[in-house]
């Protein structure tokens, strides 16, 4: 497996890291960064080659991993368009821009597969959401998949449009639940726990409730209704987020996340 990777930041070093980690065999691993910092840091942690430009790095690989923000990705195309042949396979990791804005700025029919990870990926832990243009072979796609899922699982989509409802449910998913960690946390500290043991309860208890939903055959419904006790403290709670429409919230905010996905491959610097 000989992978470039265009841009060294934290996905594109958490893949590095899982990739070095897994059982897959790695023949060599390339990056392409401006930042000498970034170069500096990759070349002492992992045995990987690195590059300031990126059309030193793509030289020979089997894949190039575009892992660039969706604003430098145009710039990065433009520099190597030209320079990626049809055996290459081309993975990105870049929210919101489709396959074919990407194929546009390819002179080559390179096979392009799009992919959403997130954050998880950083502790081996993460989720990616894929999707494969039609000219990608079957080893392509195998390739694709043991470089993503060497970070976490991977989910496959028929439909690349759906890749924006994955990148609003987890691709962002980890700050709603960060988020609710927080919540949880003040409000006890709030009501007088001390704020450490409040923020320890809150970060453990999601935590394990984490930890229990993967691990059982239960559906997550049958999960809250095990702990919800009719008159209880926890149906008490759940009538106070059922008032305040908290399940409408969510649904608003994968909505309103989802249309910020499509409006990133509509951006002027696409035009």
């Amino acid at each position: 497996m000989r992978i470039a990777f265009i841009g060294g930041g934290n996905m594109a070093s958490a893949l590095i890291s899982s990739l070095f980690a897994s059982r897959h065999i790695v023949d060599r691993v390339q990056v392409a960064d401006p930042g000498e910092g970034v170069r500096e840091r990759l070349q002492k942690r992992w045995p990987v080659h690195c590059f300031e430009t990126a059309a030193e790095a793509i030289q020979g690989m089997d894949a190039v991993v575009l892992a660039v923000k969706p604003q430098v990705l145009p710039v990065v195309l433009d520099e190597i368009g030209s320079l990626i042949n049809s055996e290459q396979l081309v993975i990105s990791i870049v929210a919101g821009i489709h396959t074919n804005q990407i194929a546009d700025k390819l002179e080559s029919d390179s096979p392009i597969v799009r992919t959403m990870p997130n954050t998880p990926a950083l502790i081996g832990l993460g989720i990616t959401g894929m999707y494969a243009r039609v000219n990608c072979s079957l080893a392509q796609r195998e390739l694709a998949q043991n470089l993503m899922e060497s970070a976490g699982k991977v989910v496959w989509l028929d439909k690349e449009s759906l890749l924006d409802v994955v990148t609003a449910l987890s691709g962002s998913g980890p700050a709603y639940f960060f988020y609710l960690i927080e919540c949880l946390r003040n409000a006890g500290a709030q009501l007088g726990l001390p704020a450490e043991i409040a923020a320890k309860l809150a970060l453990h208890t999601a935590h394990g409730a984490c930890a229990m939903a993967v691990q059982s055959d239960s559906d997550v419904i049958e999960l809250r209704e095990q702990v919800t006790t009719p008159g209880g403290t926890t149906e008490a709670a759940m009538d106070m987020l059922d008032m305040g429409h908290f399940e409408h919230l969510i649904d608003l905010a994968i909505r309103a996340a989802t249309e910020r996905g499509h409006q990133l491959a509509n951006d002027e610097v696409w035009e």
